[in-house]
């Protein structure tokens, strides 16, 4: 058992290009660093030069995003609160999605799961220690692979059976900074199995498993560096394993199913957007709404439930120069109602204010309607009645999906049962079919403000027991 491991610089590797043969670089840069690799020396290589030895270097300027990655760039600048983030262009965006299989969580960085099975920010890419403003690196389709090459080019010219590390620096849940980890291994176990084994006191130890190349890996980062460093590859000394021809990254990968941490954060992200949602009824910020934003959260409201799976909703995008008749035609029917029930001129002037310039300012405006047209007729009133109602229900889930799809990417809203008291007026003014009934308005744009939550009644009110 060795007393001591090293951890070795391995100085002079020039930048590297595409088409650079990593292999004959590390020998001979080795040489000129007068070290003499050993049986069972562990070479720690940086992604980043993998990858532009194998050209995987995108230029943003040449790449076109999609509606997609659009709409996250629209949702991450609404919800980047802390100054001096950086900002992800849409062409960085549409990369990242390109290269995962899964968009996990959108904040100012991304987190995604890579082709390759790894959680991480931004799928790996990167703009850092590449010549060109606009250039980012992808990581190697199979880092595996990469290791295992070079590994055994090496015992081929000079004999010596080595183990050979694909490194990255990731950051963690619940820890700020980076940490080195392994992408791609060769001639390793990934992990070190010491369930069976006693610890210091006899007991037998149940669920140790160390993940050995990332600790590797991150004791390699403390001399390789992040910034200037220019030390791309390190070699170590004395770590005692055993070598293996058959090691694969996959096996320290941990299966979706078993993620806690993945599956703790939806809940807790519902639970949020839920329990946070409010109705905002003050000024939107002076900030454009994409209407792609507004046709997602409609597609989205597609899947709430419904009777007989009839989906009776009707969803009106109200374009600004189209509203003016409608509003001045509702308030109307609404002075004069409230004329009706006696109210002073006062009163009606104010009611008809609180919601007019919200409804006429606001980046979008849209209304939802009932259509009647297939709900299922019986021979009796009751019936009849009772299917309108399931086409309450329906309407009203999918109003529901609507306002949270909203509020997920970063919009604020607010439903107003006012159509409800001027069906006539809406369908006439916006020459409706007959069998659209008007439900509600939702004026939607991004917050000026934050709004607080109203009181809610204690849960033993709202339960009731038999």
């Amino acid at each position: 058992m060795n007393n001591k491991v090293e951890i070795i610089k391995i100085h002079g590797i020039p930048h590297i290009k595409k088409g650079d043969n990593i292999s004959q670089i590390i020998l001979d840069n080795l040489e000129n660093n007068n070290i003499e690799i050993e049986n069972k020396d562990i070479l720690i290589i940086a992604q980043k030069i993998i990858s532009k030895s194998l050209g995987l270097v995108k230029d943003l300027r040449k790449i076109k995003p999609r509606k997609e990655a659009l709409r996250i760039f629209n949702k991450i600048n609404s919800i980047i609160r802390e100054p001096n983030l950086p900002v992800k262009d849409p062409e960085l965006i549409e990369i990242i999605l390109d290269e995962s299989n899964e968009l996990i969580k959108i904040n100012h960085v991304l987190i995604t799961e890579t082709k390759h099975g790894f959680v991480c920010a931004n799928a790996g890419i990167d703009k850092s220690n590449i010549k060109g403003q606009n250039n980012v690196t992808l990581l190697p389709d199979d880092p595996d692979k990469e290791a295992k090459k070079i590994k055994e080019i090496i015992k081929e010219r000079i004999g010596k059976n080595i183990a050979v590390i694909i490194s990255d620096s990731f950051g963690r849940p619940f820890r700020n900074g980076s940490v080195g980890v392994a992408l791609g291994v060769a001639g390793i176990e990934p992990l070190l199995d010491k369930r069976g084994c006693k610890d210091l006191y006899g007991k037998i130890l149940r669920s140790t498993i160390i993940a050995q190349i990332d600790n590797l890996s991150s004791a390699a980062q403390l001399i390789m560096g992040e910034s200037n460093e220019g030390i791309p590859i390190a070699l170590i000394r004395g770590y005692n394993f055993k070598l293996s021809d058959n090691s694969s990254i996959k096996s320290i990968l941990r299966e979706k199913k078993k993620d806690l941490f993945r599956q703790e954060n939806v809940e807790r992200v519902i639970e949020d957007l839920l329990k946070n949602r409010r109705s905002y009824k003050l000024k939107f910020a002076n900030k454009d709404v994409n209407e792609d934003l507004i046709i997602n959260c409609i597609n989205i409201a597609r899947y709430a439930p419904s009777a007989h799976n009839k989906q009776l909703w009707k969803y009106i995008i109200l374009e600004k120069q189209n509203r003016k008749e409608l509003i001045d035609n509702m308030n109307q029917k609404l002075k004069d109602d409230l004329e009706k029930d006696d109210k002073s001129e006062k009163f009606i002037k104010n009611k008809i204010n609180k919601t007019r310039s919200h409804f006429l300012e606001a980046p979008f405006l849209i209304l939802l309607s009932l259509d009647c047209s297939e709900i299922d007729e019986y021979s009796d009133l009751k019936r009849n009645n009772n299917e309108f109602l399931l086409g309450i229900q329906g309407i009203s889930a999918s109003a529901i999906y609507f306002l949270l799809a909203l509020e997920s990417k970063g919009l604020n809203s607010c439903w107003y049962s006012a159509p409800l008291f001027a069906e006539e007026v809406v369908q006439k003014t916006l020459n409706l079919p007959k069998n659209f009934k008007p439900i509600a308005f939702f004026t939607i744009g991004y917050p000026k403000k934050k709004i607080l939550a109203q009181p809610r009644k204690k849960i033993d009110e709202i339960i009731y027991k038999i």
